[in-house]
């Protein structure tokens, strides 16, 4: 789900001792740091009321995937969310996110941005891959998942432009 509301600018609502807050998605997960221990910014006292998606265009262009090991509830080696806004045969807004590849969900700005004003196609969701992938580094254990998720964010585009959205896990690409 975190994949989802970050690729939807979701605010999180939560509330405790010293009153309420809304934290936007983008910094309810902290950076590794120091303290690994915190993943979120929650205070001790804190829990989350609720989780706010702000009115998009998005409703009929959509699509998440998910790609595991097996066929379990296991941890996604990537995953991808998509969501794009059409008028006129072109995207007027887009929103891509990855999990899986980060210690939070992973969005880029200029991925996203080099969707705009597009006639969606392979090539132009090829080519906002690569942007989000330019500077992504594999370890010999990893490495395998760029060229993964570039697939998986193909894919998961193509799903939300056409309006059939992925909602099932499922083990590979072709």
């Amino acid at each position: 789900m975190c994949v989802a509301l970050a690729a939807l600018d979701a605010s999180v609502h939560v509330a405790g001792p010293t009153g309420a807050r809304i934290v936007p998605f983008a910094d309810f997960h902290r950076p590794p740091g120091d303290r690994p221990d915190l993943d979120n910014t929650l205070r001790i006292d804190e829990i989350i009321t609720a989780i706010e998606l702000p009115p998009q265009g998005f409703a009929a262009n959509y699509s998440y995937l998910k790609i595991r090991d097996r066929l379990s509830y296991a941890f996604a080696l990537v995953s991808v969310a998509a969501a794009l806004e059409l008028v006129g045969g072109h995207i007027q807004q887009a929103r891509l996110a990855l999990g899986g590849v980060a210690h939070k969900p992973w969005r880029d700005s200029a991925a996203e941005e080099a969707l705009r004003g597009q006639a969606p196609s392979r090539d132009v969701f090829a080519d906002a891959a690569d942007v989000l992938l330019k500077d992504a580094k594999g370890h010999a254990h990893n490495a395998f998942k760029i060229p993964l998720a570039r697939r998986a964010i193909i894919r998961t585009l193509t799903q939300a432009a056409n309006a059939t959205p992925q909602i099932q896990s499922v083990k590979t690409i072709r």
